[in-house]
């Protein structure tokens, strides 16, 4: 009895490796244009998600480039709030540090959230209960040297940093919205 437990305790991981190698070597080979639409998506939605960052915009100048941040980088961006847009299908942030004519600065932060379901999950989350809603545009959200607002499936953080900047969030998230169309 031991010596059939034995065989087939060796003979079953044998044969199906074996299996698994003829099948392998018998496999039609992969597509390659499958694999050149696949890996250049990313690279198509990121370059996507940098060219709504592109200057001109609202009449400001860059301070730096534009940073793409993964789900890995985003703690190191936003720290212990990543966990809420990961759980929300973060695919991808732009984040651009941007200034007046005048001297203003702000940040331009532009959250990929893959669909539009989840650009809003984020939205309705991240909702201070200090936040006015514009009259004219229900997916946006004004506070106190910031405009937050949704359009599709991106998620958008407008921060100033002073006064100078702030005056020009309105149009900055407007241009920007007028790109995600």
């Amino acid at each position: 009895m031991r010596a059939t437990v034995f065989t087939l305790l060796v003979a079953v991981p044998v044969l199906l490796i074996g299996w698994m190698v003829w099948h392998a070597r018998h496999a039609p080979p992969p597509d390659p244009a499958q694999e050149v639409v696949a890996a250049s998506q990313p690279r198509d939605e990121d370059a996507r998600l940098q060219d709504l960052l592109r200057l001109p915009l609202a009449g400001l100048s860059a301070k730096g480039g534009v940073t793409l941040y993964d789900a890995k980088k985003l703690f190191d961006y936003i720290d212990g709030a990543a966990p809420i847009y990961i759980e929300r299908h973060f695919r991808r942030l732009a984040a651009a540090e941007l200034g007046t004519a005048d001297g203003g600065e702000l940040t331009c932060d532009v959250y990929d959230m893959s669909t539009p379901a989840d650009a809003t999950s984020i939205f309705t989350v991240e909702r201070s209960p200090a936040a006015k809603t514009p009259s004219d545009w229900p997916e946006a959200l004004t506070g106190p040297k910031s405009f937050v607002f949704r359009e599709g499936r991106y998620y958008v953080k407008l921060t100033a940093f002073d006064g100078k900047a702030e005056a020009v969030l309105p149009q900055l998230a407007r241009e920007l919205k007028g790109r995600m169309r």
